[in-house]
């Protein structure tokens, strides 16, 4: 586990422990499934979350470059192609030392280079990053592809992504400690929304304190927020997250997703606030959500499917929709609370 700094780091990274532990298991795969070098497809999608194979094997991935790429041979040097020019933080964390900025649009000559250099001409390619969650496609580009195919004809392709949707679910004990630094700055975002709803100010305002409160105690940016404000009972709430000018207003519920990252690595809370008392249908409504969470939260435990676990508390939904008087709000609001909690994100 990473020990606790005596002065504060300039940016906060995992230990090359960590490195070498993740090293020699992805080149073991790759060995196993005669996989010569990987070219991992990242970018900067959905606050940097689809850079996350990049970082997996790195430790770093530019949050300003919308597309990155890292070749890893499984002999050899990595080589880490960044969109934006090379920055401080690169140098500082990455675990790959050939860094080359402004080089994306060089990739196919680039990894000809490389290959060329390990003799790797007439191997095997490994790609990944070809899907994302539930098969959403945000892989290689077409062009890109066709263009490796042209240049190395006689190289061989397969997709290698599967392989880290299981290195990347089961975590590490330094990485559990991760999340759990990132859970305390969930925590710090939610005294921060404590402190800042109330009659008079706007979502904007809101949004803004607790972003401030929680990287200036940790979070490395881009923070993720989601926001929203409105009455309840009242229109539907979850349609917009993104904070506007709205003015809050005795009675409001404030609905917040808040998800800080922790050299990485996002825990997530999601809360709702009341401007003044809750209604009796709020009071209810916060009931049946508690009893959602603790039964998610019993079933996410060695041996339960992500299917089986999303589904653990159907029969609470089911019995809020046949006894409350606000059964279509409580069960879309329970349905949405339930997979959230038994959503798994790496």
């Amino acid at each position: 586990m990473p020990s606790t700094p005596t002065t504060t780091p300039e940016f906060y990274h995992l230990s090359e422990a960590e490195r070498d532990r993740r090293w020699r298991t992805i080149r073991a795969e790759m060995g196993r499934r005669g996989v010569d070098c990987l070219l991992v497809v990242g970018n900067s999608g959905r606050w940097n979350e689809m850079h996350a194979n990049i970082r997996y094997v790195c430790d770093y991935a530019d949050n300003l470059s919308g597309i990155g790429y890292l070749i890893f041979p499984r002999e050899g040097e990595g080589t880490l192609l960044t969109q934006m020019a090379t920055k401080r933080s690169a140098f500082r964390m990455s675990w790959v030392k050939d860094i080359r900025g402004l080089a994306t649009r060089n990739v196919v000559d680039i990894l000809a280079e490389r290959l060329a250099a390990l003799g790797l001409e007439r191997g095997t390619l490994g790609l990944v990053g070809i899907s994302f969650r539930l098969n959403e496609n945000i892989g290689l580009p077409w062009n890109t592809y066709e263009a490796i195919r042209a240049k190395l004809p006689n190289l061989r392709m397969v997709d290698m992504t599967d392989h880290f949707y299981d290195l990347r679910s089961v975590k590490s004990d330094e990485e559990i400690v991760c999340l759990e630094r990132s859970a305390e700055l969930v925590d710090i975002g939610y005294r921060a929304h404590l402190e800042l709803i109330r009659e008079g100010v706007t979502e904007r305002e809101v949004y803004a304190g607790v972003v401030r409160a929680m990287d200036a105690a940790g979070a490395e940016p881009p923070t993720f927020l989601l926001l929203e404000s409105g009455p309840m009972p009242g229109p539907q709430q979850g349609g917009d997250f993104i904070p506007s000018n709205r003015v809050l207003r005795k009675g409001d519920a404030v609905y917040s997703e808040t998800s800080p990252k922790w050299a990485g690595y996002q825990a997530q809370g999601l809360q709702c606030f009341v401007v003044g008392k809750p209604t009796p249908e709020m009071t209810e409504l916060a009931k049946y959500a508690a009893e959602v969470y603790r039964v998610s939260e019993d079933a996410l435990r060695p041996g339960t499917t992500l299917e089986r676990a999303a589904h653990a508390a159907d029969p609470i939904i089911e019995r809020a929709r046949t006894t409350s008087e606000f059964e279509n709000l409580i069960a879309d609001e329970i349905t949405t609370a339930s997979r959230l909690a038994a959503r798994c994100d790496g």
